[in-house]
């Protein structure tokens, strides 16, 4: 007969009254190795090869987590950039690009494009800006800075900005592809 470890409790199974815990020998060593939290020689490395086992889909999950709070974070950022164009676009529809060299009112930062694009200071390089009526679904050009202003007070207007987001979990950059254009908009009412 085997003995648990001195001192520990074993649980030892009864068939009449279920599970009871005793200090006692223990009958067999399959049930006190069991039983006591002790491994047997043939399951040594048994926890290292379940954890490669797993590491690849917990590593997925991490990564994809982490995509997805960058993913979350560069929508926010289009948001406000939208938004904040769409400010600077209620009020001067037709200041769509930076335009230095006309020597117009559309130059730096007078213009939808400036505004949206320097909401945050640090994030913006890559965001791309356009404006369209939604009266006429056209395109507003860069180059239609005029003044006085041919948009009527009361037009719908729509200011897009988009910016590339580049996956960084592998499986999913193999499906969506390495780079995925996230796009956020506003519409606001041109004021008088």
């Amino acid at each position: 007969m085997l003995r648990c470890l001195p001192g520990l409790f074993c649980f030892v199974r009864d068939r009449s009254n279920g599970l009871k815990a005793r200090r006692e020998n223990v009958e067999t060593r399959d049930t006190r190795d069991f039983i006591c939290g002790r491994r047997r020689h043939d399951q040594r490395g048994v926890a290292l090869v379940e954890f490669a086992l797993v590491l690849p889909f917990l590593a997925m999950l991490v990564f994809g987590a982490i995509d997805l709070g960058r993913a979350f974070a560069l929508r926010n950022e289009l948001t406000n950039a939208a938004r904040e164009g769409g400010r600077f676009a209620q009020f001067f529809p037709q200041q769509v690009e930076d335009d230095s060299s006309s020597g117009s009112d559309c130059y730096k930062p007078n213009s939808i494009t400036y505004a949206a694009t320097n909401e945050q200071a640090s994030v913006s390089s890559n965001f791309t800006v356009s404006v369209s009526r939604l009266d006429t679904n056209a395109v507003i050009p860069a180059t239609t800075c005029v003044d006085p202003p041919t948009i009527v007070p009361g037009t719908h207007i729509k200011v897009s900005v988009s910016a590339p987001f580049r996956v960084l979990t592998p499986i999913v950059s193999r499906l969506t592809g390495q780079t995925i254009t996230l796009t956020r908009s506003v519409e606001v009412v041109v004021q008088g």
